[in-house]
């Protein structure tokens, strides 16, 4: 699959594998919904792969086991929090030779929900790895990843997909077009996940519109009754806030946004969603009515 967008960090990877200069440990930080996971498993194909092919097709073996998420040398552990087993299993793993190519590769999703006991089990096979195992941790909350955790990986942080580019992701994953599409991508604000979520059915979701009474924006974010539609909600005030940042510079509007991006990953985990729709109301009134 064509990996669009990041050309910076494409050129960084492509730049220390051609030359042998890759670390041992990555952090892939940035917005949740850009990518960070597919262009962890892309280079770790690169590194596996028999041509050398780096984010370019290949038909070797080892890129077709890849493709085909069949690679017994690449595991890509994805629950939260870390269970401290697994990562006990990882550092046991990661010391035996590897299966099929020459190397193997571990992606580790949400860096930053690792509980101390897990962090600390990991925290020496990241320090000194076998020559031949690569870790690549992924986060949208770098400030959240455990110091110990920080202190020994590479950050490599993400920036924002364009609109152009998060429309080509789209409309890979989608038959969705016109304006529900120029919607989605415009509320999700650089990020392919958000705007692919939001398509899924975008003609059921509540969205923000602009600042109304308090008892009409009451009235909608109490009938949020999902995580989906709250994450939707917030996108979709978060582009409206952005749009407002960039016209006023105001830094309560920046630090609400982000909030609002903090809320988006925090709905991940099991919360309370009267918790988050009465603090959701109350944050935007404080906000919103001194700068409409």
């Amino acid at each position: 699959m064509k990996l669009i967008g990041h050309a910076r960090e494409k050129e960084i990877f492509s730049r220390v594998i051609a030359e042998n200069r890759l670390h041992h440990a990555y952090i892939l930080s940035g917005r949740e919904g850009t990518g960070k996971k597919l262009f962890a498993r892309e280079t770790a194909r690169a590194l596996l792969c028999e041509n050398g092919s780096f984010m370019t097709e290949c038909s070797c073996r080892h890129c077709a086991n890849i493709l085909n998420s069949e690679h017994p040398d690449i595991h890509i552990i994805e629950e939260t929090p870390l269970k401290i087993d697994t990562a006990r299993q990882i550092n046991q793993e990661a010391f035996m030779s590897p299966m099929s190519a020459k190397k193997k590769v571990y992606i580790i999703d949400n860096a930053d929900s690792f509980g101390l006991q897990a962090a600390n089990a990991l925290l020496k096979t990241l320090e000194e790895p076998p020559s031949d195992t690569y870790f690549f941790l992924i986060t949208s909350r770098y400030s959240q990843v455990l110091h110990t955790i920080r202190s020994r990986c590479v950050n490599i942080g993400f920036g924002l997909l364009s609109a152009e580019e998060v429309t080509e992701i789209v409309r890979q994953h989608t038959d969705k077009t016109g304006e529900e599409t120029e919607q989605a991508v415009r509320i999700a604000s650089g990020s392919a996940g958000t705007a692919l979520n939001i398509l899924s059915d975008i003609d059921k979701r509540t969205l923000f519109t602009g600042i109304r009474s308090k008892t009409e924006l009451y009235e909608e974010i109490a009938s949020l009754d999902t995580k989906d539609a709250i994450k939707t909600y917030s996108a979709s005030l978060y582009a409206h806030l952005l749009e407002k940042y960039k016209k006023t510079g105001s830094e309560s509007l920046l630090d609400f946004s982000n909030y609002l991006l903090d809320i988006l990953k925090r709905l991940e985990y099991n919360v309370s969603l009267d918790m988050f729709r009465l603090d959701l109301y109350i944050k935007t009134i404080e906000v919103l009515s001194e700068k409409s």
